[in-house]
């Protein structure tokens, strides 16, 4: 099936070759209507909950929530709708720095930024937490024992294929008393992501097909019934009385405000997407893409592949060109990838990984046409400086 027919961004960008899907994913055409549907027929709030549309607004929301917890295997009050993971992180990062003030926090080394920085920022100045950093699957295994208090990894990361055992990793954590945090925003588009092998699940819409500044943030119950929140707001406070508060005692006193009700609405419609495809389907497809990209590439002159065959997510670069160049010379033929760290500065303090990298990224809606372009402007790219 082409399913390039399904996104209007290959309507109106006929001869766009897109391999950033690490970054953002298109959005199909249903997503979008999901959206102009709210701001044209419904664009009222749940507080205004005496009336149709208000009842009407309220039951699509708990709707939502429940797409989104069945996605994950939990249920509806184990969610909290976020601007995307790196706000979800911050929120939970910030929470367990009010109840963690010792111990060992595990952190892998490929870990995005949002995954990383918060927890530096947050246990600032507690001098009994420890950093401890890890690798790959085995490496991290060893090093979790009755001193850990919280495990951080992504289950799929933006740059390297590492391969983390999440049943080994959470049976461990859970022998030892540690909490896993799981930043699932590569992985939800691409596999199975589930609170049965972790405590806590952050991912942005906006890698599943779905609008910007929405996505998720889900929390088991053993760990949702003694956090309490960092941010402060509409929504949450039962009775103030002086300047003491009480807060309501369920899981909506994480989100405050007047939530992003489109975009809850667009995630939605975005995981429906998904399931009607199948994460099978699209393993299938990418998995058979991946491995023509992989031999594809090994065509080009000079080049140096530093991702695994069968990888989703290639990193590579090209004898001694700078990785931008490269990037900046394929954007202007209108071919989209990545250059950079890709917001994991961690991993360039190993000195195998201290340098930059061209990603090319894949998403099922990506054919062998795309790969076959990319791979002749690589081998007819010179010294790649031609769009200056």
């Amino acid at each position: 099936m082409n399913y390039k027919k399904l996104f209007p961004m290959f309507k109106f960008n006929k001869e766009i070759v897109y391999l950033d899907n690490a970054a953002l994913t298109f959005k199909p055409y249903e997503v979008i209507d999901e959206g102009n549907d709210f701001y044209a027929k419904y664009s009222i709030s749940t507080r205004t909950a005496d009336s149709v549309l208000g009842i009407a607004i309220a039951k699509k929301l708990q709707e939502a929530r429940q797409v989104v917890a069945s996605l994950v295997d939990s249920k509806p009050h184990n969610v909290t709708f976020t601007s995307g993971t790196t706000e979800s992180l911050n929120i939970i990062i910030s929470m367990l720095a009010k109840i963690i003030d010792d111990g060992e926090i595990l952190l892998s080394y490929l870990n995005h930024d949002s995954n990383s920085i918060p927890f530096f920022e947050n246990f600032k100045g507690k001098e009994n937490i420890k950093f401890v950093f890890a690798t790959d699957n085995k490496d991290l295994l060893s090093k979790i024992n009755k001193n850990t208090k919280i495990i951080a990894l992504s289950q799929a990361t933006n740059n390297f294929t590492m391969d983390y055992n999440l049943d080994e990793i959470y049976q461990k954590a859970k022998e030892n008393g540690a909490i896993v945090v799981n930043d699932a925003a590569q992985a939800i588009a691409h596999e199975k992501v589930s609170l049965n092998n972790c405590d806590v699940i952050a991912f942005s819409a906006n890698k599943i097909y779905g609008p910007t500044g929405s996505g998720a943030l889900v929390i088991k119950d053993d760990l949702l019934k003694i956090l309490m929140p960092t941010r402060w707001g509409g929504g949450q406070a039962q009775t103030i009385n002086g300047c003491v508060w009480t807060a309501k005692t369920n899981n909506l006193i994480l989100e405050v405000g007047t939530p992003n009700f489109a975009g809850i609405f667009q995630l939605k419609k975005a995981i429906e997407f998904l399931n009607k495809i199948d994460y099978d389907e699209i393993d299938r497809i990418e998995t058979k893409l991946a491995n023509y990209l992989y031999k594809k590439l090994q065509s080009v002159p000079n080049i140096k592949i530093e991702s695994k065959k069968g990888a989703k997510i290639v990193l590579f670069n090209i004898g001694s060109y700078s990785s931008q160049d490269v990037a900046s010379y394929l954007g202007h033929k209108n071919v989209y990838v990545r250059a950079g760290g890709f917001c994991a500065h961690m991993v360039q303090q190993l000195p195998e990984y201290n340098k930059t990298y061209v990603r090319i990224s894949l998403s099922f809606y990506n054919d062998k046409k795309d790969i076959d372009t990319i791979v002749e402007l690589l081998k007819n790219g010179g010294n790649f400086l031609e769009f200056i």
